[in-house]
């Protein structure tokens, strides 16, 4: 019986392998092509088979705090840089300066409690439109005038 081509890459000194290649920052593409499959294959793989994808993921958490140690080491160096971007990521509650100030806060406030209340008056002049195109053909030939100027003499007054 033939074995398949996965097998080998689930022994660990191969695990090892795609966490190391991961870790060093290489893309599925280029991990597929080290391992000799498609990136396709790659991900029929990770799906399928559970320790290749740990594998991969492993590295590439690795990656990320081998990345954020280096980081932290040259802030604590006093690279400012690196400690405004620090401060920003992880303690954006007290160091994110894009934050909206007090003043900003209320102005966004203020024109979206105006456009919810543009909304409503529109929806109110819509429903009432409906409702007088519907009276409109409930009425048949009728027709309805309305006199809305008061105190003036138009001589339609049966007095």
């Amino acid at each position: 019986m033939a074995k398949g081509r996965y097998q080998k890459w689930l022994e660990s000194e191969n695990l090892v392998l795609l966490e190391g290649w991961k870790r060093n920052g290489l893309t599925d593409k280029q991990i597929a092509e080290n391992m000799g499959i498609s990136v396709n294959t790659l991900d029929k793989w990770k799906q399928r088979f559970v320790q290749i994808r740990q594998a991969l993921k492993i590295g590439h958490e690795s990656a990320n705090y081998a990345v954020e140690r280096k980081l932290f080491q040259k802030a604590m160096k006093g690279n400012t840089t690196a400690m405004i971007f620090w401060l920003k990521n992880n303690w954006r509650d007290k160091y994110n300066d894009s934050a909206l100030s007090p003043e900003e806060r209320e102005m966004i406030k203020a024109r979206k409690e105006s456009v919810i209340q543009d909304t409503r008056i529109k929806k109110l002049r819509a429903d009432a439109i409906e409702r007088l195109e519907t009276s409109e053909n409930d009425a048949g030939d009728k027709t309805v005038l309305i006199d809305d100027i008061g105190g003036i003499d138009d001589g339609d007054d049966k007095a």
